[in-house]
Order: C-alpha cells, then structure tokens, then sequence
C-alpha cells in the first residue's frame, strides 16, 4: 500500500529548503524511473493529474504502470510575506505546486513568535486546515507531515508550531515530522534564542520526531561542497 507525505512549508527558511527538496525529489526519481511511469514511489510524494481541464483531474495510481501526464507535490507552502511563495512560483519548478494549497500574507511576522503563534496562528487557522485536508483527500494512506521550518524568525518558528498543533487535533494518527534549523551562533537577529526557545516547547508537546540542524553547519556544508567542486576559492 502506497504511503503518502505531505510537506508543509513554513517561513522564508522553510520555503527555500522545501524547493531544494522537490528538486531533488524530482532528480532522484528521474534517475531511477526512467519509463515515465507514475508508480508509488513516485506516489508517496507526487499526484499524477490531468491539466487540461481548469480543476486538474486526478489520475489513480492503478497498477503503477500509467504514464506521467502532470506532477503535483504532494506540499502546503505558508509564508506570511509572500515574498518566498513568489519566487516558488517564478521559479523552474513552479507549475509542480497546486495554488490552492498557498497561504500567505504581506506583512510578515516581525521575527516575533509570538506575532506568528498567537496573531496569525488564529486567523489562518481555517485556511491552513483547508489545505492540509484537501492535500490529505487526495492520499490513500498519508503516513506523515513533514514540516520544514526555521526556529529563529517569528513566522517558521511561531506559525510553524502553531500549525503542528493544528495537524496534532485534526490528524491525530498521522506522524509530525520536522525539520528544525536552529539559528547560528552569531545571528543578528535578536530576537532569535527566544524564538527558539519558545519554539522548542511547542516541538517537544507536538512533533513525533524532530530533525534538528544548526544554520552555521549547514553553511559551512555548503562551502566546502561547492570548494570540493572546484566552485570556490
């Protein structure tokens, strides 16, 4: 039986590592489905739909032996500056996100968690559900939520947790899974161990599982792969 995940983007962080994500997503199943063909690997993260009609039509998995006709990421991107969702959209991978499944605001979260967890939390507390359970209506058997967000800005760390809860009432039996990036040590932003903080308590009472990552060690990542590479100095 195919098991699903659905992403749940969070935050300027959390958007930019999510179109990391589905780039290699579609990399690696390019690389080993090489018929075209929509089976359930590619299931547990993608829907195979039909685009020409204005609402796409869902394409069922049937054997796993149909062609591809349109993927869809199986992905609620939030953001309360649309500035992140945006760039998505412009972006190559653009026309792989359902528009439906976009919740976002102009005016940000002012690195406040609380601004994220107890004023935006609330007002979008219908529109997150409604997206998360239209991307739920199209899984036979969704296994997991995958949050991926940031810890240190007040909309992944306040909005992010406060949707955790969400997905905890609505979706008891569903595994919370995230991806936390912790501030660097040297983040200008001074609100930031607060933010963490205040996050972490909510990840504690509401995560299944929380994948941790420090800002800095990612950076330094980055930098030595792309100096392996011949890219850098």
């Amino acid at each position: 039986m195919v098991r699903e995940m659905i992403t749940v983007q969070v935050g300027q962080c959390g958007n930019q590592i999510g179109r990391l994500f589905w780039e290699q997503a579609l990399a690696e199943h390019a690389a080993f489905n090489r018929t075209g063909t929509f089976d359930e690997p590619m299931s547990s993260f993608f829907r195979n739909v039909d685009t020409r009609y204005a609402d796409p039509v869902e394409i069922p998995l049937g054997d796993g032996t149909t062609p591809i006709s349109a993927l869809k990421a199986r992905a609620v991107l939030v953001d309360m500056e649309d500035g992140p969702v945006a760039e998505t959209l412009r972006g190559p991978l653009g026309s792989l996100f359902d528009d439906r499944q976009f919740i976002t605001d102009v005016s940000g979260s002012g690195n406040n968690w609380a601004h994220g967890h107890l004023s935006y939390g609330p007002s979008y507390a219908d529109d997150m559900l409604e997206a998360t359970r239209r991307a739920a209506e199209f899984c036979d058997s969704l296994q997991c939520f995958f949050l991926m967000h940031s810890l240190g800005g007040g909309t992944g760390s306040g909005l992010g947790t406060y949707i955790l809860t969400l997905l905890e009432d609505d979706f008891p039996d569903v595994y919370r899974f995230t991806t936390s990036v912790f501030p660097s040590e040297d983040d200008d932003v001074i609100t930031s161990p607060y933010n963490s903080v205040l996050a972490l308590q909510q990840l504690t009472d509401h995560a299944d599982c929380v994948l941790p990552l420090e800002n800095q060690a990612l950076a330094d990542l980055a930098a030595k792969q792309k100096q392996a590479s011949g890219g850098g100095g």
